[in-house]
């Protein structure tokens, strides 16, 4: 009988064991930098692409520096809709509401190029959103394939 327990609580043991190892979530690794960098150079965008302040890029998504952990944002001139966006949150807390604030950039966008260059609407509607961990990434491009390959190879989970 006490052969029996002790094999059963060995076995409760391991399985517990094995239920914690499988459960743990790995935590999102991403240089941020690098793949903004990755993002331009890798996608054939239309227009000039250049990295924003972050001043501006608080400022174009409403968001502050107490909600984002770091922030890269590469824009285009204005004469299309094309932009790169690489957010960490603050916080797992943060996370939804920078994601929030990229959906409301998205919008604004598509109100402000529906009359002025209504041919960037098709890039707007439907932007490669990637949320990792505690990065939101955008990107708003012609080629959203290839976005996507570029993501996958940064990020390490």
């Amino acid at each position: 009988m006490i052969k029996r327990s002790w094999k059963l609580i060995v076995i409760l043991i391991l399985v517990v064991a094995g239920l914690c190892a499988c459960g743990g979530k790995k935590e999102v690794v991403l240089d941020i930098d690098e793949l903004a960098d990755a993002l331009q150079s890798g996608i054939s965008f239309e227009d000039q692409m250049n990295r924003v302040d972050l001043p501006v890029f608080y400022a174009l998504y409403n968001l502050s520096e107490e909600e984002v952990g770091d922030a890269v944002m590469i824009g285009s001139t204005g004469a299309t809709a094309e932009e790169i966006a690489v957010i960490q949150a603050a916080s797992p807390e943060m996370v939804d509401k920078i994601n929030t604030a990229v959906l409301e950039r998205i919008e604004f966008q598509k109100s402000g190029f529906e009359n002025y260059v209504p041919k960037e609407l098709e890039k707007l509607s439907d932007p490669v959103i990637e949320i990792r961990g505690n990065y939101v990434i955008l990107c708003v491009s012609n080629d959203d394939t290839k976005a996507q390959e570029i993501i996958n190879e940064f990020i390490t989970e």
